[in-house]
């Protein structure tokens, strides 16, 4: 299966993701919000869906523990732009 994600997919899927762990005042840094995808993934039929969560989980581990809002977004536009290797930060 081929699908064409865009960098506001993963922006999507990482706001959507960070609304609801604050919602339910879970703590909130990379690896909890990495976690917190990585169950979203496991838990999903829709194969287009679990490619975004897995997309959106890769895009993070480019950032350190801490980051601001803008950096993760940052990360979000540059994912499919960019080697793995590249320090966006």
């Amino acid at each position: 299966m081929l699908t064409n994600l865009s960098w506001k997919t993963i922006h999507d899927v990482i706001l959507k993701t960070i609304e609801e762990m604050l919602d339910e005042q879970q703590t909130l840094n990379v690896p909890s919000l990495r976690a917190r995808l990585r169950e979203l993934a496991e838990s999903e039929t829709d194969e287009v869906m679990v490619l975004c969560y897995w997309q959106a989980s890769k895009v993070l581990t480019r950032l350190p523990p801490t980051v601001t809002a803008s950096q993760l977004m940052t990360a979000a536009r540059h994912a499919f732009r960019t080697p793995l290797n590249c320090d966006l930060l």
